[in-house]
């Protein structure tokens, strides 16, 4: 792993604490999602329960594209989607370079679709771009 994709790591990891820390109040850990915990929860599966499956199985089956499609088109405003989206993105972070690169992935993306996705759900993450070129990492 170079110092690059190790700092980008990092920095998807600040911004998962951040997350954790301004929205959900955690003064420690990441954020996961966990299936049939919703507030909402009332013994069936939830839309966002059926998501999180889906998108496991894909990441699974090294379809990391596909599966940020999914999330992307699939996404709602909601404490709920804000878990889900940060748990996915949590999950890809923790995929190897060579398991990244194998699906076509890189670990940039993995940083930018985090960014990209909170700005849509109302958590502005994007003091973590680079401030010189209006990037994200």
């Amino acid at each position: 792993m170079g110092f690059q994709d190790d700092w980008v790591m990092r920095q998807i990891e600040m911004m998962t604490h951040f997350i954790a820390s301004v929205v959900f109040g955690k003064k420690e850990g990441g954020i996961t999602y966990e299936p049939g915990c919703s507030e909402t929860y009332s013994g069936e599966p939830s839309l966002t329960d059926k998501l999180y499956y889906q998108l496991s199985r894909m990441i699974e089956e090294g379809k990391i594209c596909e599966a940020e499609d999914v999330l992307f088109e699939n996404i709602q405003f909601g404490d709920d989607y804000i878990r889900l989206a940060s748990d996915f993105y949590q999950k890809l972070n923790k995929l190897s370079d060579k398991e990244l690169e194998k699906a076509d992935f890189s670990r940039e993306e993995v940083c930018d679709g985090y960014i990209e996705i909170m700005a849509l759900l109302g958590v502005p993450i994007d003091v973590f771009a680079r401030p010189d070129t209006n990037e994200n990492l």
